[in-house]
């Protein structure tokens, strides 16, 4: 880790090795979802940090539907976590410090009504977005995941259907200085933005 900024620290080689097309922050480039973690837990000033990241989303009329329930490694709830992800996963995230589900909620009270939410899961991601950020400049691994029981998780954190959608999970974790990381993970590219922007009518690039 370098490019200390405040307490905040930029992934140099992610840095280097992203070349975006047009200037972008660099914290941007720099946001990694690596795998490797010290088994250390996070504090709880940095986990509240990544909560009061993702508090200032933006979201349709200002209804915030996002929920992120967590648990910590050592505490009661964290096997109940562990029993959701793909067996892949569990291998990894036995070093993760917090494991989180992420929910959004459908309905909301607008000017005295019941009010569904349309854009719930945008939302949420956009959340998410924030708090990856935020972890990323902190230098800690934070991952989102796909690859649990989504029918499992609402069970398991008493979640109801008809009311939230499970959206995603989160793996945060400390992420080992460059010296001490065995594994070399690959820092990935991305689509070129002519493969998913067009002007005035959707042109379909997909292939499937």
């Amino acid at each position: 880790m370098s490019n200390d900024c405040g307490g905040y620290t930029y992934d140099e080689d992610a840095i280097n090795a992203r070349k975006s097309d047009v200037k972008i922050h660099p914290v941007l480039l720099s946001r990694v979802s690596p795998r490797e973690m010290t088994g250390e837990l996070v504090s709880d000033e940095d986990i509240n940090s990544l909560f009061e990241a993702a508090r200032w989303a933006p979201s349709h009329y200002n209804l915030q539907p996002w929920r992120f329930i967590y648990a910590k490694r050592g505490t009661e709830h964290w096997q109940k976590f562990m029993d959701l992800l793909w067996p892949l996963n569990q291998q990894w995230c036995q070093t993760a410090s917090h494991l989180m589900v992420v929910l959004s909620s459908k309905w909301a009270e607008l000017r005295g009504e019941k009010h569904r939410i349309p854009t719930n899961s945008y939302d949420a991601g956009s959340a998410w977005m924030s708090m990856a950020i935020e972890g990323a400049a902190k230098g800690l691994v934070i991952h989102g995941i796909g690859g649990f029981d989504f029918d499992k998780a609402y069970e398991a954190v008493g979640a109801n259907k008809d009311t939230h959608n499970v959206e995603a999970m989160i793996v945060v974790g400390k992420r080992p200085a460059k010296a001490d990381r065995k594994q070399n993970e690959t820092i990935t590219p991305r689509n070129p933005i002519n493969t998913f922007v067009s002007e005035g009518i959707f042109k379909n690039n997909d292939k499937f």
